[in-house]
């Protein structure tokens, strides 16, 4: 679902929100990923891959620069020199999977309510995520998060459009010029944080691998750590929140 554009005298607050690693999580979607990729190179490789991918997810081993599953497996297969639509393919063969019924994922406890609190104190909830809509929104649907979105922007093209998606929620709720009024929560820094800080937004990190990267409003190895981070913002988006990052 996209959202209409808010249309009121005064700014609205936006609340951005990742979906793999942030409000779905588990390892199973990634490791669907690199089942699938296995099947498109040789076997030692895919072997190699897998054995390589879980050591990371335990957090046993570090892939330089990578901070989510995903990353890690380009990091991963770069020198593979794998065509941009052999990824595409085994994204959505892997999403496939996952929609029909293998792996399993599950929400963080506490974000229905705590999409409750923040949409109560007057704050717009808008999920920007690079994964379509299919499979995403029914999901969300049955978990009790879709109902609390007022928007959705699928195959969001992160990070090259992140900034641009940014600037039109802000337009879109009378929020220009006010970037303090849009925060946004992720796990890739890159995609999530280092857009919206750019633009003088508050960019919080859930950074699961301890990468250390930066800067960030806040930064945390999961999202619940930083539930008290959104609801004082919520709470008064003019508020300095750097002594709770």
């Amino acid at each position: 679902m996209i959202g209409p554009p808010v249309t009121t005298q005064q700014p609205v607050p936006t609340l951005v929100l990742d979906f793999d690693g942030t409000l779905c999580l588990g390892d199973d979607p990634v490791l669907l990923y690199a089942d699938e990729l296995a099947k498109r190179i040789d076997v030692d490789a895919g072997e190699r891959l897998h054995a390589e991918l879980t050591e990371f997810l335990a957090g046993t081993r570090r892939v330089e620069g990578a901070e989510d599953g995903y990353h890690a497996i380009w990091v991963l297969t770069q020198h593979l020199g794998l065509p941009r639509e052999v990824l595409a393919e085994t994204y959505y063969a892997s999403r496939a999977r996952m929609e029909a019924g293998e792996g399993s994922v599950h929400a963080p406890e506490g974000i229905t309510e705590l999409l409750d609190d923040v949409r109560g104190a007057g704050v717009r909830t808008v999920l920007v995520t690079n994964a379509p809509a299919t499979g995403a929104t029914s999901w969300l649907a049955t978990v009790g998060i879709a109902e609390r979105l007022d928007a959705v922007v699928p195959d969001a093209g992160k990070p090259a459009r992140m900034r641009e998606h940014l600037e039109a929620l802000l337009e879109q709720a009378g929020a220009t010029g006010s970037p303090h009024l849009l925060m946004s929560v992720g796990d890739v820094w890159v995609n999530d944080v280092e857009p919206a800080t750019a633009i003088g937004a508050h960019g919080l990190y859930i950074d699961r691998y301890g990468s250390g990267r930066g800067p960030s409003t806040a930064s945390a190895p999961r999202i619940g750590e930083l539930y008290p981070v959104i609801r004082a913002w919520a709470a008064d988006p003019a508020a300095d929140l750097a002594a709770r990052g």
